[in-house]
């Protein structure tokens, strides 16, 4: 069976929606005149919100709920969408946020586990093809918003990707599943225990964290840092769209790569781009400069990220397969919350340069001990057991 294209174009479209965001942002500040402390509580909201759609909503479909779930995400990520161009204060971008990033936590597992239950044995492949589509829908969207806040206004864009993402529901409604086995009401806490007792899985969940941590800072400060060095609107957006090419053609490659080496292999590779990227970044005073670093760091997020969610894949079966990815999911969009949070105030107090020294420094915390819990050698070992030797 193959993977069903709706999917995939929903999963574009999302992404779409979540991603516009960061290339207005800025604009929207100056429009409505709120303070950079607020940057990151607008960007925080989509990410605790996510947090809690991939840990309590995702399980719901390891219990025959996946089409349900999938609709219902685009739902709320349609009429958080919307929102945006309603919104007239803080509160109200907040709460849009916090739709949008709700309905993104909800269809991402969800989605992850169709396309690995399909074939487990290219879990890597297909995951690289799925991060890829998320990808290139996260970096369209800061371009299609530039383009129509350049042609219409600052509200087009919302308008535009929220009438798109009520188009993909029907498509979303035919699925056809692979299986739809659902687990007895009441499991989903003795699913994330049996997980949480799995050192690899716990392994996979902080390397989710290490690796996403980075995007809670971008969508806080990369349009804010990026037009204080001299950039435009336009050029905000072509930067995070020139970010997500490379990601999305390594993505869309590596899986092979990734089921041939294991996951834990490739995913050194791609940590050991992120984090001295991600360390320079801070002292860089070049939009044009900062654009082609991140798309060297890119390089190391597309080999990194399906190698992280295939690393999950190995540590679940079957039934477990949406819980499992939630919880990767979450642990990735609650580091990227509290990154968001912090950037801010430390772009507007210490500056750049100690908030990317801060963001580097916890990737490779939450890098080494990810790591050290997926030593392949004690792979099988009960996590338990690893704390007490």
């Amino acid at each position: 069976m193959n993977v069903p294209k709706s999917l995939y174009f929903a999963t574009f479209t999302l992404t779409a929606s979540i991603g516009v965001i960061f290339g207005l942002i800025a604009s929207l500040q100056d429009e409505l005149g709120f303070a950079n402390s607020a940057l990151g509580l607008i960007a925080g909201a989509s990410f605790f919100a996510g947090f809690v759609g991939q840990l309590w909503l995702a399980p719901l479909a390891d219990r025959g709920k996946t089409k349900s779930l999938l609709v219902g995400a685009v739902i709320a990520a349609a009429l958080g969408t919307i929102w945006f161009a309603l919104a007239a204060s803080v509160w109200e971008l907040i709460a849009a946020r916090t739709l949008t990033g709700l309905g993104f936590g909800a269809f991402i597992p969800a989605a992850r586990a169709v396309v690995t239950n399909v074939d487990p044995s290219r879990a890597g492949e297909r995951l690289g093809r799925l991060a890829a589509i998320e990808t290139s829908g996260f970096v369209t969207g800061p371009a299609i918003g530039a383009a129509l806040n350049e042609i219409w206004g600052l509200d087009a864009p919302f308008i535009f990707l929220s009438l798109v993402l009520i188009s993909m529901m029907p498509g979303l409604t035919r699925i056809k599943l692979s299986t739809e086995k659902p687990l007895p009401e009441g499991s989903r806490l003795v699913t994330a225990r049996a997980i949480m007792n799995r050192r690899e899985a716990v392994g996979a969940i902080l390397l989710g964290a290490a690796l996403f941590f980075p995007a809670g800072m971008y969508e806080a400060i990369w349009a804010r840092f990026m037009e204080d060095l001299g950039a435009s609107t336009l050029f905000v957006g072509i930067s995070l769209t020139m970010y997500g090419i490379p990601f999305a053609l390594t993505a869309s490659t590596a899986g092979k790569f990734i089921d041939r080496i294991g996951p834990w292999r490739a995913a050194g590779f791609g940590v050991s781009i992120i984090i001295p990227m991600t360390f320079i970044y801070g002292f860089l005073t070049s939009p044009w400069l900062l654009m082609g670093l991140a798309m060297i760091e890119a390089l190391g997020q597309g080999v990194g990220s399906p190698a992280c969610q295939a690393a999950m894949v190995k540590a679940t079966d079957e039934s477990e397969r949406a819980t499992g990815q939630g919880m990767v999911g979450a642990a990735g969009t609650f580091g990227a919350g509290i990154a968001a949070l912090i950037a801010a105030p430390l772009y507007a107090g210490p500056g750049p340069e100690i908030t990317f020294i801060i963001v580097a420094v916890v990737v490779a915390m939450l890098s080494f001990l990810a790591f050290r819990l997926s030593n392949p050698h004690q792979s099988n070992t009960p996590l338990e057991e690893t704390l007490y030797e």
